[in-house]
């Protein structure tokens, strides 16, 4: 599988024709791209971009913290619509961190950036995941207390069923994936993801009630002492593996969720997000990151369901990877080729009707024209018009 986003690095790198650039095609608003598709598509059947980690844009001289450069507001006009919510409660205060360190964000302000964005782009559907990323400090409530409370203030944006879902019951709305325990076992609050592995070297099913499956791949630390290359390539396998998977699976109903991020941290190499993302040198050489192999692949392969793809720094290959994602859900080729083809009928019968035309009044302008039908024979003589009433009258 690594092979696969290898060979597409290189194609995309080298050959720029086979790139998808919207301006020359039909333009794609990424601001609202769900709005095209239709009310009754399972969300769980969509190719979704995302982001991991998605409030870790603050601490950009950490890093290893650091894992995008986006804020939450241009991360959603970019196209992403499946956010990674990390927290911790301290002072009775949900707080944005990255481990142990804190991001200088409240969990509040950055979801009432996503309510105005939701209010202004009614069309569109967010996934949500929210995880408790270490242990509360100082509060007097629960971890699960303070965030259904925070939720309940704004809960005509949420949906916390635990049921599969379609865009149009979602357009304005987030769903919540919830990756921390409530207090009631069982309870449905949001599609629960609790059972969530950490770091394991192979993609993992998650069973929920309501016969809700999620496969999820997420292997992000490699402390075994690999080269950049090497990182990248085990990365990039384990990513186009799932892509595979969601692609070639005839369930609608199955969610699949990718994360491209990774880092190492061993005494032989420290390898923090960005260069296994965006790419960096090795030596003397440069090696393409994760993200511009994986729009190379997806450019190969054009269409089809590849599920939520949660990414670090998507941006950095200047959103088009966001877009090669989005581009996925829609059929555009053979679309485009209905389109063309009935446009191309259409065109020959006019031309015909019009060729038709012309050719019976050239014929009739032979065959004298007006001066025919006025009694004037071609040599320009007169020739009076005898009828065959006008005969019979005669003899």
């Amino acid at each position: 599988m690594d092979a696969d986003l290898e060979k597409s690095a290189q194609s995309s790198t080298t050959s720029g024709h086979n790139r998808l650039h919207t301006s020359k095609k039909r333009p794609l608003d990424t601001t609202k791209w769900m709005a095209s598709i239709d009310d009754e598509t399972l969300l769980s059947n969509l190719t979704i971009p995302g982001t991991h980690d998605s409030a870790a844009y603050t601490k950009t001289w950490a890093p290893f913290v650091q894992t995008q450069t986006l804020p939450i507001r241009a991360q959603l006009r970019s196209g992403i619509r499946y956010f990674d919510l990390r927290c911790t409660l301290r002072n009775n205060v949900l707080e944005m961190c990255h481990g142990i360190r804190y991001l200088n964000l409240t969990l509040a302000s950055v979801l009432q950036t996503i309510y105005t964005f939701l209010s202004n782009h009614p069309s569109e559907a967010l996934v949500v995941q929210i995880k408790q990323d270490r242990r509360s400090q100082n509060s007097s409530v629960s971890f699960a207390e303070a965030v259904i409370e925070l939720l309940t203030h704004q809960s005509s944006h949420w949906r916390t069923a635990n049921t599969p879902t379609i865009l149009g019951e979602l357009r304005g709305r987030i769903q919540l994936f919830r990756r921390f325990n409530i207090t009631e076992p069982g309870a449905a609050y949001g599609i629960d993801v609790t059972e969530w592995q950490d770091n394991p070297t192979r993609p993992f099913t998650i069973y929920t009630s309501h016969s809700t499956r999620l496969t999820i791949q997420d292997h992000y630390s490699f402390p075994s002492g690999a080269t950049l290359p090497d990182l990248i390539r085990k990365k990039g396998g384990a990513i186009s593996e799932l892509l595979t998977m969601a692609s070639k699976d005839p369930d609608p109903w199955h969610w699949y969720v990718n994360f491209t991020s990774a880092y190492e941290l061993s005494l032989r190499y420290q390898i923090p997000p960005r260069p296994i993302a965006a790419g960096g040198w090795w030596g003397f050489r440069w090696e393409e990151g994760v993200n511009v192999r994986l729009r190379g692949w997806l450019e190969q392969k054009r269409r089809g369901r590849f599920g939520i793809v949660a990414m670090d720094f998507p941006e950095v290959d200047g959103g088009e990877l966001v877009e090669a994602l989005v581009k996925t859900n829609f059929r555009r080729d053979e679309r485009l080729d209905r389109e063309r083809m009935r446009w191309l009928v259409m065109g020959v019968v006019v031309l015909l009707y019009v060729f038709w035309i012309l050719w019976r009044g050239f014929g009739w302008w032979m065959s004298g024209g007006p001066r025919a039908a006025s009694g004037v024979d071609r040599d320009g003589l007169d020739a009076p018009v005898q009828s065959s009433v006008a005969v019979d009258f005669v003899s």
